[in-house]
């Protein structure tokens, strides 16, 4: 990503009403779904059960911004758990909502596994009740235990799978430890800990290539 692609982001961000978090040491998380990261930005076709979207910190030296930390993610669930009977049961596996969700999330472990952002606040999701791995037409909900998570130790696998319900979830596992690490240096968590709420935007990728 380009200084001048991630000043774009930004303004996007700003220009739609999100919160941008400015001032020293403060960090922003964003995820950007069917986006493949290079040293110039791509979309991607953005498939099912694909390994196809970024999760990214930034934050701010004086008023530039700065990509602090980026990794291949998933904002959406894998073909498995989409097809799930649990999730026909729910009325459809859960797809986040485009936008930004305040204080959403609080440091935490993830289903005793490994540190993780655990869901505390709302979030709206679409319910996939037509099973086809997209939003369109499926109905709104409010969901519960999405959270920003990872994998495995070992895991190198090319498709989701149930790695991901409607979580954040980081592809590396040693990336998403470092993600981690990173977030307990904003000054926001160290004087709160785990009673700090970090906020999140997530957007899709075509944004960046409109206008």
């Amino acid at each position: 990503m380009t200084q001048q692609e991630l000043e774009r982001l930004i303004a996007i961000c700003e220009k739609t009403g999100y919160k941008i978090f400015r001032n020293p040491g403060e960090i922003n998380i964003i995820y950007l779904e069917g986006l493949t990261m290079g040293y110039s930005l791509e979309k991607n076709a953005d498939q099912l059960d694909g390994w196809n979207d970024v999760r990214m910190l930034v934050d701010f030296i004086q008023d530039t911004p700065r990509l602090l930390f980026w990794q291949v993610a998933t904002t959406e669930p894998g073909a498995a758990a989409t097809v799930s009977e649990a999730a026909r049961k729910r009325g459809g596996v859960a797809r986040i909502a485009f936008g930004q969700y305040l204080e959403c999330w609080v440091m935490g472990v993830h289903k005793k596994m490994h540190e993780a952002l655990v869901q505390v606040g709302p979030i709206k999701v679409h319910r996939d009740v037509d099973r086809n791995g997209i939003r369109t037409g499926d109905p709104i909900d409010y969901a519960t235990g999405i959270n920003q998570h990872t994998t495995s130790p070992n895991f190198r696998g090319p498709n989701v799978g149930r790695w991901s319900e409607g979580c954040l979830v980081g592809r590396s596992y040693k990336l998403h430890l470092r993600f981690i690490a990173l977030l307990k240096t904003d000054p926001r968590y160290i004087s709160k800990k785990r009673k700090f709420r970090f906020s999140s935007i997530i957007l899709p990728a075509d944004i960046l290539f409109s206008e």
